[in-house]
């Protein structure tokens, strides 16, 4: 199990909230479900999950917050990458001081086969374009050729949205990344080829990468998506909001 602070390892202690509900992983030489092997024939890429917001508005960690019982907001999307066959490894950005309660034990046996690795940003709370930058660098360190960046409050983002991102990136050979549609304004997630990295880094407070889409050095595409999956989960009310279709969702499914 791997904790990283500013690319540097550091101790664990961060799990030992997660307490009596960590099951067990699976046992050593158990045949990795098919869902989590990494496809072959198509460019390295890593999701990078971003989940160091100061969660401002809400007055708490949205993080934790549930949206059923035994479901955290800021767990429903991080399954949906964790099972992304695509991904290399899902590396998931936090801000200092973050106890990880919110992580589904698909998380927690992930840290242990190493398909996912938690990274402390310690300039979070500067804006978003820290935490961003905090992935890309892990992205190279990972030698990946892309970065798909997705946000911990989405949790309405479905497979086929992801997989639709991934076919358009791998189907322009020449794009530097693929964007999701909010009714022409670019939105993650967001695939982000590796020549964008080194002008991301650059960026500062909380700018994310939208600005560069416009600029003439990088050519991409972007995809409309479902209005849902954009919903601002920042005040009480939108919870509540969230929380109601969420468990509509889960009903139909059922």
């Amino acid at each position: 199990m791997e904790l990283r602070e500013s690319g540097k390892p550091v101790e664990p202690e961060m799990l030992m909230e997660l307490g009596e509900e960590t099951e067990k992983p699976e046992k050593p030489g158990k045949k990795a479900k098919p869902e989590m092997m990494v496809r072959s024939g198509k460019r390295k890429m890593v999701g990078v999950y971003l989940a160091a917001g100061s969660s401002q508005r809400m007055g708490t960690a949205k993080q934790s917050l549930e949206l059923a019982e035994g479901i955290s907001l800021g767990g429903v999307a991080l399954l949906k990458a964790l099972r992304c066959a695509d991904f290399e490894q899902v590396v998931v950005i936090v801000r200092e001081g973050d106890t990880l309660v919110w992580l589904p034990e698909e998380a927690r046996h992930g840290l242990e086969s190493g398909r996912c690795r938690i990274v402390v940003c310690p300039e979070a709370g500067f804006g978003m374009a820290h935490s961003l930058r905090t992935g890309i660098q892990v992205a190279e360190e990972l030698e990946a050729d892309a970065a798909m960046v997705m946000l911990a409050d989405q949790p309405f983002i479905e497979a086929d949205m992801l997989a639709g991102l991934i076919d358009a990136y791998e189907a322009g050979a020449d794009y530097d990344y693929v964007a999701s549609g909010d009714k022409g304004i670019p939105k993650p997630p967001v695939i982000l080829g590796r020549r964008m990295w080194s002008t991301i880094t650059s960026l500062e407070g909380d700018a994310g990468a939208r600005a560069l889409f416009h600029l003439p050095a990088f050519r991409g595409q972007m995809i409309e998506a479902a209005a849902l999956t954009f919903m601002d989960i920042d005040t009480a009310k939108q919870y509540e909001e969230a929380k109601t279709i969420y468990k509509r969702q889960l009903c139909k499914v059922k």
